[in-house]
């Protein structure tokens, strides 16, 4: 089943993910005091500002992290490091922490999906730089994205290990679907996007089904199938669930993952806004769609 990565909006996936940081920081690592309630908030939790990414297996909440627009009470990331000093003054800084994950999904690629998913959140929404004080398990992965840190390990009073404070320029970000937003000026499309995991031969898009939502491949590669015949291969950056969107007819051919696949993934409601407020970007997509289904008449004429 696919591992899901999506902004928490629901209060039982934002319940859920206060239950995993408890599970996570205080029964199994002792970071913090457990609670009575099994559930670890702070004041941040309440502020507008704040968002929460939600890791979903099977629609159940197995991790999470927290951003944080900055306000005039600071991010959270301002109790553990002077990162203001490393920052220039007309920016905007968004925090993130509160990373958590369930022992069985505490992979890197999950780590590195999420801290992905945040920077493309917080891009969208107009912050310049991203902190993070980190633990120091997963530091070294982020800085392979574009994250700097601002010196070696620091110690805080109320956490149990050392933290690595790391810092990260959006426009260091070393990513493939952050190109791909800036090469197609998809900026907008990124406050929309969820994140999915596909393991090698799962089924993506079944033929049959009602087509709500379209797929952008960030790594890995799959094909199009109908019935047993294989009429398209897709790889890194191709878009594909789109044509059931904008036709609300249901899908009309099954798409399986070629290999482990990561595809970021946009709903129908926010596809067809985004379009409509942007006719260039929709001519472009009309037009990827002309040329495939030219090449399948192709394929199929042959």
């Amino acid at each position: 089943m696919a591992i899901e990565i999506i902004a928490a909006k629901t209060p039982a996936h934002i319940d859920g993910i206060f239950q995993i940081r408890h599970k996570v920081f205080s029964e199994e690592r002792g970071f913090f005091s457990p609670t009575h309630d099994g559930r670890l908030t702070d004041r941040f939790d309440a502020f507008p500002g704040t968002t929460n990414l939600a890791v979903l297996h099977e629609g159940r909440v197995v991790g999470g992290m927290r951003l944080t627009l900055d306000s005039e009470v600071g991010i959270p990331a301002d109790d553990y490091f002077d990162f203001r000093s490393h920052i220039p003054k007309d920016s905007q800084v968004m925090g993130c922490g509160m990373y958590c994950v369930t022992k069985e999904f505490r992979t890197s690629k999950i780590a590195l999906g999420l801290m992905l998913m945040a920077s493309y959140f917080g891009i969208s929404h107009g912050a310049s730089h991203v902190a993070a004080p980190i633990n120091p398990d997963i530091a070294k992965l982020l800085k392979r994205v574009g994250f700097q840190a601002l010196g070696g390990e620091i110690s805080v009073p109320h956490v149990s290990i050392p933290l690595i404070p790391l810092l990260l320029d959006g426009r260091d970000l070393k990513d493939y679907f952050m190109n791909f937003a800036r090469e197609n000026e998809l900026y907008n499309f990124l406050k929309s996007y969820e994140c999915m995991f596909f393991f090698q031969a799962e089924q993506i898009i079944r033929a049959g089904d009602p087509g709500n939502t379209a797929f952008i491949i960030v790594e890995g590669e799959a094909e199009v199938r109908y019935k047993d015949t294989i009429l398209m291969n897709l790889k890194q950056g191709d878009m594909f669930g789109e044509l059931a969107l904008l036709t609300d007819e249901i899908r009309s051919a099954d798409v399986f993952a070629k290999t482990e696949v990561k595809a970021m993934v946009l709903k129908k409601d926010d596809f067809l806004s985004h379009l409509k407020e942007n006719p260039q970007q929709a001519l472009k997509i009309i037009s990827s769609i002309a040329n495939r289904l030219k090449s399948l008449t192709n394929q199929i004429k042959s």
